[in-house]
This record gives structure tokens, C-alpha cells and sequence, in this order.
């Protein structure tokens, strides 16, 4: 069954009416001993917050950046390029108004190598913020795209020195590469046996979703070995990095904005968590725009 994500608080100021947003109640009316209800998670009719479609996906240019990467066939053979360019057809139904992307913040490259593309004069290359954001955007009509990623390496060497503090610790290391060897035998399944668009379907469930982010809690954060919480760190810096993420779509984004934001899908767990939990912005579930 489909997880319930609309939020409710426990409030004395009566019942909301079925499908409107309640309005963010500034510090003078809030009433002492009343918690006023939290706004919905997912944008209704007439919501004024930022709407904020989050779609996590695989690496299509197969960057080998992470510790585990999946090996993609050819995103630019005749075949794949129409299973994406039906994926960007049903993404413009959710009308967006800025197309954000995963490269640096201030990255003029890509910026650039998007208005030449609009001018006809650059092949998209095999990234996904390309094939689908670049894609997207001009099918908007957008002059640019924005770059909100913030580059910041984990720290390694804090693995690494509570591991010989306690190696009966690497049962966890383990255990992570079975995680991630299934992981990507998973996924490597699922597009060798459907298109690119059952494959951001299948990568965008809920229950995808959860499983993207459970290897930092249950592989890194147990990494402890007396006062050295080298795992906790290493976690710590992923999560600042998604923060500082999120910290960039507020700046790019203004009230009736519906930003599309195309990501690796390890940050989709963390971007969701933020927004759901950010008054000024709400949610749109990426499935249905997702579905064949």
C-alpha cells in the first residue's frame, strides 16, 4: 500500500478542510499550548509554496564515481534516446518553471553548453542532467539551467582509523559489499530488461527511495571505537552535502516557482526529507509523470 505522506500534528484549532494548505502562522499567531498543523507534504490546488518534482536517477555516462557504480549501456544509441525523449514528453506535463541540475553551483560550463545547445551548436552527452535537463528545460522554453550541487569528498581516512582501531569492525564493510553488489545487480536487471523510463520508475518508488539511503545508516554510522565516531562523521559529511544542496534550491527558487530537479538517486532520500519538512516548498510525486 501506498505510504501515507501527508503529515498531521495533534491541533485544538479544529479540522482543516479536505485539500487545502493551512497558512504558515507567523510567531504572533501561534497560540501557547496549540501546535498548529503542519502544512501537507504534497502541493494541493491553490498552493502558493514552491512545487519541487525530485527525480533520482542512475548514472548514464558511467562516471565510475562512486563506491559502487552501475555499468550503463549507451544512452545516445537510436533506441534510448526515444525511450528518453518519451520520458522528457511526460515530465513537461508537470510544467516546470527552472530546471535544476547536478553540477556546481556557479558552473558556468554547463550553463553554457546548454545555451548551445538551444542554439543547435552541442550534442547532448551521455549525463543525465543533459539527456533529461537540458531536454526538459528547452522544451520549456527556459533561457538557462541552474547548477545547485556542492562538491565535498567523504572522509575516508575516518573509516579507515576505526577500522584499525576495532577491525572486528569490518563485519560492517562486509556487509556493505554485499549491499552494494546486490544494488547493482538489481538495477543492471532492471534496465537490461526495460526502458530508461521503467527504469527512473522503478528507481523513484518509495520503497527504492528508502533503500537508496539505508547503507549510510546501517554500514557507516556503527564505525565507533571509543571517543573516534569516525562513521558518524563520514555520514555527517554526505548529509551536509545534501543540506548545502537544498540550501542552493532556495536560492534559486521564487513563490509559484515548479522546480524539476534531476539527481544521482543516492540524494533523493535526503532532497525529499528537507522539502517535506521546508514550509516553502511542497512535493510532487515523480510516478505518475514516471509511468508508461
Amino acid at each position: 500500500m501506498r505510504r501515507q505522506i501527508t503529515r498531521f500534528a495533534l491541533v485544538l484549532l479544529g479540522e482543516l478542510a479536505v485539500g487545502a494548505a493551512p497558512p504558515i502562522l507567523s510567531a504572533q499567531e501561534r497560540v501557547p499550548g496549540e501546535i498548529p498543523a503542519l502544512l501537507p507534504t504534497e502541493c494541493v490546488e491553490g498552493d502558493d509554496r514552491v512545487a519541487v518534482l525530485l527525480v533520482g536517477s542512475y548514472h548514464m555516462s558511467n562516471p565510475g564515481a562512486d563506491r559502487f557504480n552501475l555499468e550503463a549501456d549507451d544512452v545516445t544509441s537510436p533506441g534510448r534516446q526515444a525511450e528518453i525523449i518519451g520520458v522528457v514528453n511526460r515530465l513537461s506535463a508537470f510544467a516546470p518553471t527552472r530546471v535544476a541540475i547536478e553540477s556546481p553551483w556557479g558552473d558556468t560550463v554547463s550553463t553554457a553548453r546548454y545555451a548551445a545547445y538551444r542554439a543547435g551548436e552541442y550534442e547532448l552527452a551521455a549525463r543525465e542532467e543533459e539527456q533529461i535537463g537540458f531536454r526538459l528545460a528547452a522544451a520549456m522554453g527556459h533561457e538557462t539551467v541552474y547548477p545547485v550541487d556542492v562538491r565535498i569528498d567523504l572522509p575516508e581516512d575516518r573509516l579507515e582509523s576505526v577500522l584499525e582501531a576495532d577491525p572486528s569492525l569490518g563485519r560492517y564493510m562486509a556487509g556493505l559489499q554485499g549491499y552494494g553488489e546486490w544494488a547493482m545487480a538489481t538495477m543492471a536487471k532492471w534496465l537490461s530488461e526495460g526502458t530508461v523510463g521503467q527504469m527512473l520508475y522503478r528507481m523513484n518508488t518509495p520503497e527504492a527511495i528508502a533503500w537508496a539511503d539505508r547503507g549510510y545508516l546501517e554500514f557507516f554510522a556503527p564505525l565507533v571505537t571509543d571517543d573516534d565516531y569516525g562513521g558518524a562523521e563520514f555520514v555527517a559529511t554526505w548529509y551536509e552535502r545534501n543540506l548545502k544542496i537544498f540550501s542552493n534550491l532556495h536560492r534559486i527558487s521564487e513563490p509559484g516557482d515548479r522546480i524539476f530537479v534531476i539527481y544521482g538517486a543516492g540524494h533523493i532520500p535526503h532532497l525529499r526529507y528537507f522539502v517535506t519538512l521546508s514550509p516553502r516548498f511542497c512535493l510532487e510525486d515523480p510516478l505518475p509523470y514516471l509511468a508508461e
